[in-house]
């Protein structure tokens, strides 16, 4: 069985410190079904982080 979760939105933002560009993919599989990385899940991702880097003054 494969179990995924995302990470924690701190770590993400960490890791895309100084980034303009961002790509945001998810799948229609295994991380689907456990609400990790599907289609609603990768828009909401993106649309998260679009909001926090807004309320830090930077694009992304």
């Amino acid at each position: 069985m494969i179990v995924a979760e995302q990470k924690p939105l701190k770590d993400i933002q960490r890791m895309l410190k100084g980034k303009k560009k961002v790509l945001t993919v998810g799948c229609g599989t295994c991380v689907s079904v456990c609400f990790a990385g599907g289609k609603k899940e990768s828009s909401a991702m993106a649309a998260t982080l679009r909001t926090a880097a807004a309320l830090e003054g930077q694009e992304l």
